[in-house]
C-alpha cells in the first residue's frame, strides 16, 4: 500500500469522524476506513457508513430535540424581555460571503433585538444594508480602538485589513497567509468604545473583530465592559499582524473586568509551507473566544435572561444555559429552567 495514499486517506477519515460525529477516529476505524478509500479511490463507503451509524442517528436525533428546545425556550424568554430588547455590539461588522453572523440565531428565533454596528469601510456598510434591509441595526463608519491616530493598512483581501501591519515574518511561512498583501494604507481617527457608546445601557452580547487590534479597543472600554454580559471576540495564537496581542492578554483583561473564559466557538489552523506541500494543519492561528460576566457582578435577572438567550441560541450550550435559567428562577420565581426537564 503506498504510504502516501494512506496518509492522505486517514486525513478524510479524521475530517468526516470530526464533521458527521463530532470526535476523532478510534485506531481500529481509522485504519480499516483509511485502506477502504485507498482500495475503493474514494470516501464515498465511509460517508455512507457513518451518516448511517447508529451514532450519527443519535446525533441528528439530539439535534432535533434540541432545536424544539430553543424555539421553546424562544417562546418563553419572550414576554419576559417585553420592552427591553437585546443589545449586540458588532465591533467589526463586516459581512463576509456565504459567512453568517455569531449571532444570527437570535433573529431566527425571532427575539426582539438592535445592533449597534461599527464597520469603517463605507462600501461594506452599504452592502450589509442591501443585504439584510430588514435588520435592526445601526450602522457606523467608526474605527474602534484606543482614541489615538493611526495607519490603517488596507489588505488584500479587505477582510483581513487592519490597523496593524502584517506580520510577514510569520505569514510567509503558512500557506493560507502567505498570500496576504497590503494594497493601501491611510491614516485614520479611532474612537474608544466607551465614547462610542457613552449613550447605552444594557450590552447583552458584545462581538469584537478588528483583526488583531481587539485588546487596545479592550483596555479602553472599561465602562462599557462594566454593563456588558458577553464578550465574543476574536483572538490570536499567532502574530499574523504586527505586535498584537495574544489570547492570554485579551483573557487576562477581560477576567479583570470580571469576566470568564467559556469556551472557543472556533477556531483556525494552518498548514506550513514545504517542499511535500503537505496539507496538515499544525498551526493554531487564531479562534474565536467567549467570555460571560460573573454572576455576581450581574446588576440585575434581566442581565440572566441575555445570558441564558446567548448561551442556549447562540452558542448551543444547553446544560450552561440550564444553570443560568435555574439562577434566573432563584431571583425572579420565574419558571424558565422547566424548559429543559420538559426536553428530556
Amino acid at each position: 500500500m503506498n504510504p502516501d495514499q494512506f496518509s492522505r486517506a486517514q486525513i478524510i477519515v479524521r475530517g468526516l469522524y470530526r464533521s458527521l460525529l463530532g470526535r476523532e477516529p478510534d485506531p481500529a476505524g481509522l485504519q480499516h476506513w483509511s485502506a477502504v478509500i485507498v482500495q475503493e479511490g474514494s470516501a464515498g463507503s465511509v460517508c455512507d457508513a457513518l451518516v448511517n451509524s447508529d451514532e450519527f442517528q443519535g446525533k441528528v436525533d439530539r439535534h432535533s430535540m434540541r432545536d424544539q428546545t430553543k424555539a421553546a425556550l424562544a417562546a418563553h424568554i419572550l414576554p419576559l424581555l417585553g420592552a427591553d430588547p437585546l443589545l449586540i455590539v458588532d465591533v467589526g461588522a463586516q459581512e463576509l460571503e456565504g459567512e453568517e453572523h455569531v449571532y444570527s440565531a437570535i433573529t431566527h428565533f425571532a427575539l426582539p433585538h438592535h445592533i449597534i454596528g461599527f464597520e469603517p469601510l463605507e462600501e461594506k456598510i452599504k452592502e450589509r444594508q442591501r443585504l439584510n434591509p430588514a435588520q435592526p441595526i445601526t450602522l457606523l463608519p467608526t474605527f474602534i480602538g484606543d482614541g489615538e491616530a493611526h495607519t490603517f493598512h488596507i489588505n488584500d483581501p479587505d477582510a483581513t485589513s487592519s490597523l496593524l501591519p502584517l506580520n510577514h515574518d510569520f505569514t510567509r511561512l503558512m500557506v493560507d497567509l502567505s498570500q496576504l498583501r497590503t494594497v493601501q494604507t491611510e491614516s485614520v481617527n479611532t474612537s474608544t468604545l466607551d465614547r462610542a457608546l457613552q449613550e447605552t445601557g444594557r450590552i447583552d452580547f458584545l462581538k469584537l473583530d478588528i483583526q488583531g487590534f481587539e485588546l487596545p479597543a479592550l483596555s479602553f472600554a472599561t465602562s462599557v465592559l462594566a454593563r456588558t454580559n458577553v464578550v465574543h471576540c476574536e483572538v490570536a495564537f499567532a502574530e499574523i499582524y504586527k505586535d498584537q496581542a495574544l489570547f492570554s492578554d485579551v483573557e487576562t483583561l477581560l477576567r479583570e473586568h470580571g469576566f470568564y473564559f467559556l469556551d472557543f466557538s472556533s477556531t483556525c489552523h494552518y498548514p506550513y509551507h514545504g517542499a511535500s506541500d503537505n496539507p496538515s494543519r499544525d498551526r493554531l492561528g487564531w479562534g474565536d473566544a467567549v467570555f460571560f460576566k460573573k454572576e455576581a457582578l450581574l446588576s440585575d435577572p434581566r442581565d440572566l435572561l441575555g445570558q441564558l438567550a446567548i448561551a442556549m441560541l447562540v452558542y448551543d450550550k444547553p446544560s450552561f444555559a440550564e444553570y443560568l435559567a435555574q439562577r434566573y428562577d432563584v431571583a425572579t420565581g420565574a419558571s424558565v429552567a422547566t424548559i429543559f426537564n420538559s426536553a428530556q
